[in-house]
C-alpha cells in the first residue's frame, strides 16, 4: 500500500465515515462532492471535453465526452454516488484519464438520480443512450461500458435490460466495487464494518430506499445480482479486501461464471471503496492502465 493510500485511508476515516454516521442528508451529501469536484484541474489539453446538452424530446439526459486523440474505442461510464449524488463533474478526471489509457473516447452519462427520480429512471436513461449510440452507428464491438459503486450496478442494469430489449450488447465492461444488490444481504456488510474507511453499514440501505421507492430490494434491474446474467460480455470486476460492499464484488463474479459469463475478479488488501477511482493514488492510476489494456483486448486491439 502506498503512502498515498495510507494518508487517503485515514483521511476518509476521521471526515467521510464519521460524517455519515447519522440519517443520510441529501442535501449535505451533494453539497460535499460538489465543492470538492470545483477544486478538481480541468482535463488535460489533450483530452477534449465536450458536453452534451439533454435532449428530452429524445428521452436523452445530459452527458459528456472526454476523448483522446485518435481515439480507437468508445467508452461509456456511468458515476456512482448511491444513485443520489455525484455526477459529471466528480468523475470527469476519472474519465478523462480512462480515455487516455484505453486510447478511447468516454461517454459520460449525467443519469437522473433520487429521490427526485427513483427507479428506474437510472436505468432507462442508460439504456436510451446506448441506443442513441447505436443509431449513431457505432460499433457495439468498439464499446466498453464501464462504472463505480451504484454506477457499476447500473452499468450491468444497462447490459441486461438492453439484452432483454434485443440490442447489441458492448465488447465488455470495467466494474469498480459494483454496488450489485441493494437487499445489503451480503455478509462483508457486517464482518467488514469496521475495516471499511468509507462507509457505516446502515447508510447503505437508507440509499437503496431512497432509489427503490417501495419496490423490492431484489428486483433485478435494481440489484443485479439477482438478474439473469447469461450472454453478457467479459467483465472485468476491481474491489477492496477492506469494503463492505466485498461480497457484491464476489457474488457477483461467482453469479457471472456460473452462468457463463466471462468474468476476472481484482482484488486489493487495504484500499478504499471505488480507489481506481482516486487518481492521487498510485493503484489507481496503475488500475486505470490495466482498464485500457483490458478495453483494448475486448475490443480486438482495434
Amino acid at each position: 500500500m502506498s503512502i498515498q493510500s495510507f494518508i487517503t485511508n485515514l483521511v476518509l476515516r476521521h471526515q467521510f465515515k464519521r460524517q455519515g454516521k447519522g440519517k443520510l442528508d441529501v442535501h449535505k451529501a451533494r453539497h460535499m462532492v460538489n465543492k470538492m469536484a470545483k477544486r478538481y484541474p480541468p482535463p488535460p489539453a489533450d483530452i477534449e471535453h465536450k458536453p452534451v446538452a439533454a435532449r428530452p424530446e429524445h428521452k436523452l439526459c445530459a452527458a459528456e465526452w472526454l476523448n483522446a486523440p485518435n481515439a480507437k474505442r468508445t467508452i461509456v461510464y456511468f458515476h456512482g454516488g448511491g444513485y443520489f449524488f455525484c455526477g459529471l463533474e466528480t468523475h470527469r478526471p476519472t474519465c478523462a484519464y480512462l480515455a487516455r489509457t484505453a486510447q478511447a473516447r468516454v461517454l459520460s452519462v449525467d443519469y437522473r438520480m433520487a429521490p427526485e427520480h427513483v427507479y428506474p429512471a437510472a436505468v432507462d436513461d442508460a439504456v436510451a443512450w446506448w441506443s442513441e449510440l447505436l443509431k449513431q452507428g457505432v460499433d457495439p464491438k468498439t464499446v466498453v461500458f464501464a462504472g463505480d459503486s451504484a454506477g457499476g450496478g447500473l452499468t450491468l442494469a444497462c447490459l441486461v435490460a438492453s439484452r432483454d430489449q434485443g440490442l447489441p450488447l458492448p465488447a465488455g465492461a470495467i466494474l469498480f466495487s459494483p454496488w450489485s444488490d441493494l437487499s445489503c444481504s451480503g455478509e462483508t456488510m457486517k464482518t467488514l464494518a469496521d475495516a471499511d474507511v468509507m462507509f457505516n453499514p446502515h447508510s447503505l440501505p437508507e440509499a437503496a430506499a431512497l432509489y427503490l421507492a417501495g419496490k423490492p430490494t431484489d428486483t433485478p434491474l435494481a440489484s443485479p445480482l439477482f438478474a439473469d446474467l447469461r450472454g453478457l460480455p467479459p467483465l472485468m470486476i476491481h474491489a477492496s479486501k477492506h469494503e463492505i460492499l466485498l461480497a457484491d464484488s464476489t457474488r457477483l463474479h461467482e453469479r457471472a461464471k456460473a452462468q457463463g459469463v466471462t468474468s476476472e475478479l481484482h482484488l486489493k488488501a487495504k484500499m478504499p471503496h471505488v480507489w481506481p477511482t482516486m487518481l492521487m493514488l498510485p493503484e489507481a492510476r496503475q488500475t486505470l492502465k490495466e482498464c485500457g489494456a483490458f478495453a483494448a483486448r475486448v475490443t480486438g486491439q482495434r
